[in-house]
């Protein structure tokens, strides 16, 4: 297991200098609601904003409807919609649309570390045309003994099919504790980076995170 950390962590670390021309740090926000409706079958009500250039200023305000279903200990499947307003650099907004499917694998090992991998299917945009994506995450966590504490790592790379190649990856750093027994935090330090854009950029984001479950 030791091995396998030193490598994800390898993969982290190595990409980040790499390819990038602009840099910002953005603060990222969201809060979710999941409500049991059937048996192995939830509801998932998000919210969230996101700040840009310094988190001065609106990038993104989205709401994202989830329904996810376990299959068995340690597969789910999901079917959800996204809808977004992206506000760009000359404070434009653009509505767009998202529908995707999720798997999700889940396994402990060792009874404290946690692998969690999700599988998306997405196709996103607007009237004016729709682009479809693989959207694959892989994280492991560690629950410190004697405390609820669980920090974790994680690695998601973006596949667009138009032209089938990984533009955009995401580490993530974080940690997240309950508050209560229904209510949990999660905090992370994401790096994104871009790839074969014009002005592929960097950004450093600060995510909170609370989920609440009925």
């Amino acid at each position: 297991m030791r091995k396998i950390l030193t490598k994800f962590f390898l993969l982290f670390i190595l990409p980040i200098s790499v390819f990038s021309q602009e840099n910002d740090f953005q603060t990222w926000t969201s809060v979710s609601a999941s409500k049991k409706i059937i048996k192995r079958t939830n509801l998932i009500v998000k919210q969230g904003a996101r700040f840009r250039e310094n988190s001065s200023i609106y990038s993104k305000l989205f709401t994202d409807l989830k329904i996810k279903r376990k299959y068995n200990k340690y597969f789910s499947y999901a079917l959800g919609y996204h809808h977004s307003s992206d506000w760009d650099k000359h404070f434009d907004v653009e509505k767009k649309n998202r529908f995707y499917a999720d798997v999700y694998y889940k396994d402990k090992y060792y009874k404290r570390y946690l692998l969690g991998v999700r599988t998306r299917w997405q196709t996103q945009g607007n009237m004016f045309g729709y682009n479809m994506a693989l959207r694959q995450k892989m994280a492991f966590a560690y629950n410190i003994k004697k405390t609820k504490l669980e920090p974790s790592v994680g690695l998601e790379y973006f596949l667009y099919f138009d032209r089938m190649l990984i533009e955009k990856l995401r580490y993530t750093f974080g940690f997240s504790h309950p508050i209560t027994k229904d209510l949990d935090m999660q905090i992370n330090y994401r790096i994104q980076q871009e790839f074969y854009t014009n002005n592929p950029e960097t950004l450093y984001i600060f995510e909170g995170k609370l989920s609440y479950d009925f």
